[in-house]
């Protein structure tokens, strides 16, 4: 089953040859939106696929289960005692224009019209982590490879999960530090962006901090039920960009998913 890396029972692990898992659901999302001029709330539903591949050392990892779940690519370098060392590939910022980045959107946003598209980043590096019996705690540098802001990003996150009854309870809490050149390409202004109400804007290196809370519990033996939140605050240096509204963003889904 696809997992999610940042907490303890995920399977980004070395197999014996080649395995693969995969699952479909769908789900109601609904999210702040941290842009200038957009709606308070971008929302819809969503089919969530979700597909793990693994061969030896190898993986790759698509989790779409839990809001802070994504794409991951990998190589596992140390397997033991607990420990584990993995080369990782992974995108950490969604790319966005004059026209949002929600996927719901009614055309360019006046608020951000003249901006430049913000690209997705792929970005590869080390993955520390150290596994509990129900507990993780991870370390990550990752370096974006795509050309789209060769920054870099650290990641820090502790995770829980607490069985109970039949229910399973997945709490964890990250701390993440971004480059300069992370934050001004996806939140800066230059010259050519500027306005009398969007003035140029150049910051320094920049941080957030993640709460997630997810919630599962099996209907039957093909459904389970799934709900999640996930909120994010940014630090002053993205706050203050004069292309964001908020210093926050809360998002929340429910669904279900069909275990084959």
């Amino acid at each position: 089953m696809a997992s999610n890396r940042y907490y303890a029972d995920n399977t980004l692990e070395p197999t014996q040859g080649f395995a693969w898992d995969w699952s479909a659901g769908v789900g109601y999302h609904i999210g702040d939106s941290y842009l200038i001029g957009v709606d308070s709330y971008d929302h819809g539903m969503l089919v969530d696929l979700t597909l793990a591949l693994s061969y030896e050392n190898f993986y790759l990892d698509f989790d779409h289960n839990q809001l802070s779940g994504g794409l991951v690519v990998g190589y596992s370098l140390i397997d033991k005692f607990d420990w584990g060392l993995d080369i990782l590939g992974t995108n950490v910022q969604s790319g966005f224009n004059d026209k949002g980045l929600g996927l719901y959107n009614d055309g360019i946003i006046d608020e951000l019209r003249g901006i430049k598209t913000r690209n997705y980043d792929f970005d590869t590096g080390l993955r520390l982590t150290r596994r509990f019996e129900n507990s993780q705690i991870s370390f990550e540098y990752l370096h974006d490879i795509s050309g789209t802001h060769n920054g870099w990003i650290v990641n820090t996150f502790f995770s829980h999960i607490l069985p109970w009854r039949n229910w399973e309870f997945r709490t964890g809490v990250g701390l993440s530090a971004y480059s300069s050149d992370f934050t001004n390409y996806y939140f800066g202004i230059d010259s050519s962006e500027a306005t009398s109400d969007r003035p140029i804007y150049r910051t320094n290196a920049s941080s957030s901090m993640m709460f997630e809370f997810h919630a599962e519990y099996p209907i039957n033996q093909d459904w389970v039920f799934l709900a999640g939140w996930l909120t994010t605050w940014f630090s002053n240096e993205i706050d203050e960009s004069p292309i964001i509204t908020r210093r926050y963003q809360h998002q929340a889904k429910v669904g279900l998913r069909y275990v084959f």
